[in-house]
């Protein structure tokens, strides 16, 4: 199981890495909030919830970010980073309310294919490339979805990217 797991996660992070186009456009994105007047605003949906602290307080929190309150709150230097383990009806309700507002966002989810339309038109999208559980049980069932690894992964690489766009030491 190791082993298959070990595997499964290379694959995500290849996955990952196929994106660096987007991911540099991404991060370029909120080291304009961090490198300016503006302040990252985070949105987190279903178990990204959890994180919220991480990403707000720990030891690699992006500088100039706080908790997505409204979009009154946004001014226009600031971005949104939105999270979500699926692009479901509420995520795509809440990106449409940033994009009528003209609010510029990151949004990190799985890429659902049903949203396909919606999702291929968006500017800032990063597929975490984790749908469903991939490991498989004795009675076929399958178990472990890494879309948290695979986030935390690519969350390191936009971290790198926006300290070396945002800091005058490099």
């Amino acid at each position: 199981m190791d082993k298959i797991l070990q595997t499964q996660l290379t694959n995500i992070y290849n996955h990952i890495n196929a994106q660096e186009e987007e991911i540099e456009m991404a991060a370029r994105l909120l080291a304009q909030a961090v490198g300016s007047d503006g302040e990252i605003h985070v949105k987190t949906f279903h178990d990204f919830k959890g994180i919220e602290g991480f990403l707000l307080s720990g030891s690699l929190a992006l500088r100039k970010t706080r908790l997505f309150d409204s979009t009154e709150t946004i001014d226009a230097p600031d971005r949104v980073l939105v999270l979500a383990e699926q692009f479901d009806d509420e995520v795509h309700a809440f990106v449409e309310t940033l994009q009528n507002g003209g609010v510029e966002f990151v949004l990190i989810s799985n890429y659902n294919k049903h949203q396909a339309e919606t999702i291929d038109q968006l500017h800032h999208y990063i597929d975490l490339s984790s749908p469903r559980p991939l490991i498989p049980t004795p009675n076929f069932d399958k178990i472990v979805n890494p879309y948290m690894s695979a986030f935390l992964y690519l969350y390191d690489h936009l971290y790198v990217l926006i300290d070396e766009m945002t800091n005058d030491a490099y």
